[in-house]
């Protein structure tokens, strides 16, 4: 009994371990292993976590859907604001000046009456009263006195009646245009990259971008005096209808020309918007390498070429299109996302050495947890809660890679170079470049 004591004293006194960030197994190029694909090469290991007495509880990593190669890289939407929004203020108190008018409850016309003799003296007069019989009160509507100081009067009144059911006739803005709070929370993406004023309607014009990503609705108001060029590229079998299919590709391109309800990042470039995405019984929404081949095709011969060409999508690796992207990258800038497994190592095509892989960071500017990061990883952008539109043209606030790199292809569209794009990141994480933020966040530098 005495070695069982002395073996659980000694199993208590080792040092308990911090827990660290997923790591998964990474590719010597930077891939992350995708159900079918290659069996990838280990990575270098992850640096060592650092000890502490007690590791504080981290949340459990969110549960992803199965990544299908060539699947897009966003995440569920969310539909409203959230009641606290990732830690920034909510929106003021409406700013609209107080009605004159008090409101009072009674449970009926004897009690209501009562009320309006005992509101006499403080000069309240009954404007109307309406018997409110499904809902078993009286309501009754008091003018306030011209001269009085309504809010004065307010704590007057409730501390002489504090078991009525009383207060100030409040108003309400209709919610179809956001006031100034609400568009500061749309538009912190913009903001956090540098750009604290509208984008003019004209930014980004005579300069071109290409897309590749599931189809567009072009038809949208939002894209009213866009100059957007959507193709669908697969063939007629395989015409992606449903509302999911437009969701990802109609969010990317308002994000990048919006016009109206989304602050688009250059509204005024010319958008060759490739549909690459198709859908089928068996896989549902998803593209193919030889629907990719053709966009790049279709790509490579845009004149003038296009300043940067975005890739929200990911999958296994293609000894192809690896070809294909190391000769189109001697002329031509490729944008891609990261990925959402929270892994090291970046999807392709973010994986191959020709194209930016994007990572994405929250509000306060930390990696968001599904990002995946690794030495492949160039920059970061804002990816979580971006504010975009749907197929159906409604709003909703996105999350994932593929909503951040939209906005390094947009900063690399305006940079004289992407070489000076990452020069002119703001440094985040350790200093110097790293695994998790790469050079950094990305700059939008100035219209032209």
């Amino acid at each position: 009994m005495r070695h069982w004591a002395l073996l659980l004293v000694l199993l208590l006194s080792l040092p308990l371990q911090a827990a660290s960030e997923p790591t998964g197994a990474a590719p010597s190029s930077g891939s992350v292993p995708v159900p079918g694909g290659p069996a990838p090469s280990p990575a270098p290991s992850a640096p060592a976590p650092t000890p502490a007495a007690v590791p504080a509880p981290s949340p459990p990593p969110a549960i992803q859907p199965p990544r299908r190669s060539g699947s897009l890289l966003d995440q569920p939407p969310l539909q409203a604001s959230p009641v606290q929004w990732r830690g920034v203020a909510q929106p003021p108190a409406d700013d609209l000046p107080p009605l004159r008018e008090w409101l009072v409850f009674a449970a009926d016309q004897a009690e209501a009456e009562q009320q309006r003799l005992a509101l006499q003296p403080f000069g309240l007069r009954i404007l109307r009263r309406q018997q409110l019989p499904s809902l078993g009160l009286v309501l009754s509507v008091f003018r306030l006195p011209a001269e009085a100081d309504v809010l004065q009067l307010e704590r007057e009144l409730r501390a002489r009646f504090p078991d009525w059911q009383q207060e100030l006739n409040l108003r309400y803005r209709p919610l179809a245009q956001p006031d100034a709070a609400e568009l500061q929370l749309r538009n912190w993406g913009q903001r956090a990259m540098g750009r604290g004023q509208p984008t003019p309607a004209e930014c980004g014009r005579g300069l071109q971008l290409a897309m590749l990503d599931g189809p567009v609705n072009s038809a949208l108001a939002e894209f009213a005096g866009a100059d957007l060029h959507y193709q669908s590229l697969p063939p007629a079998q395989y015409v992606a209808r449903s509302v999911e299919a437009l969701r990802h590709g109609t969010a990317v391109a308002a994000l990048l020309v919006g016009r109206g309800q989304v602050a688009g990042l250059l509204p005024g470039v010319r958008l060759q918007a490739l549909g690459v995405f198709g859908e089928d019984r068996e896989a549902g929404l998803h593209t193919r390498s030889d629907w990719v081949i053709l966009a790049l095709e279709r790509v490579a011969a845009l004149q003038p070429p296009p300043r940067a060409v975005n890739l929200s999508f990911g999958g296994a690796r293609s000894q192809l299109l690896a070809g294909l992207f190391e000769r189109l990258g001697e002329r031509l800038h490729f944008v891609a996302a990261a990925g959402n497994d929270g892994q090291a190592g970046v999807r392709y095509p973010a994986a191959y050495p020709e194209v930016l892989a994007v990572g994405a960071v929250d509000a306060r500017l930390r990696r968001l947890r599904q990002s995946n990061f690794g030495r492949h990883l160039a920059l970061v952008a804002p990816g979580e809660d971006i504010w975009t539109l749907d197929g159906t043209g409604q709003g909703f606030y996105a999350s994932g890679t593929s909503f951040a790199a939209p906005f390094v292809s947009a900063a690399l569209a305006l940079a004289a170079s992407p070489e000076a794009l990452l020069a002119q990141a703001r440094d985040l994480g350790e200093s110097g470049r790293d695994e998790h933020y790469g050079a950094g966040l990305a700059r939008l530098p100035g219209c032209r």
